[in-house]
């Protein structure tokens, strides 16, 4: 796995060894997401479920003024930081429950809120509950969720809509943003 472009193009990456602790998202993938969305200099993101962390790092390589990585799993935070220091990039990188995380980053705004959680979690409710709550999504963000072709999401959570979902080979990305209130 590579870094796809900006200023750390083809830079490698370390992965976990084997799926089961993380799944690295498909060069294909990464390159549909950061076709879809702009990176601007002042452009903060949250990589939730960070695993190795090329998500974050993609938006780094692409200008990105601020990322936030996280992952549960103490390992991947190892991969996280060895990826980081490849490119010479000093950026948060938390190791905690998702929940936790979130709470945690109250009073923070982001413009792009990714979450990659494992195929077989069930809680996204819970996430966009978190992310209402503690409002860390500004008012133009985007939510970009990441998750087996055949899993189904909600068309809307309370504040957020889906506004787009797009296929690639076994996964899929859900695009969310704030509902805007027609009054």
């Amino acid at each position: 796995m590579r870094i796809i472009a900006g200023k750390y193009k083809r830079t490698p990456l370390n992965t976990l060894e084997g799926e089961d602790i993380t799944r690295p998202t498909k060069d294909m993938v990464r390159e549909a997401l950061f076709s879809s969305i702009t990176v601007y200099s002042d452009t903060c993101f949250l990589d939730l479920f960070a695993g190795s962390g090329a998500i974050g790092l993609e938006a780094l390589s692409r200008g990105a003024k601020e990322v936030v990585f996280n992952d549960i799993s103490r390992e991947a935070v190892r991969i996280i930081e060895s990826n980081l220091a490849k490119v010479k990039e000093n950026r948060p990188v938390l190791n905690l429950d998702y929940r936790e995380c979130l709470r945690k980053l109250k009073g923070q705004s982001f413009d792009y809120i990714y979450c990659d959680p494992p195929y077989d979690f069930k809680e996204y409710g819970n996430i966009f509950a978190c992310l209402e709550q503690y409002r860390l999504l500004n008012e133009k963000g985007i939510i970009i969720v990441e998750t087996r072709k055949n899993t189904d999401l909600e068309e809307s959570y309370p504040g957020f809509a889906k506004y787009k979902e797009k296929r690639y080979g076994i996964s899929k990305l859900l695009y969310y943003r704030k509902e805007q209130n027609n009054a």
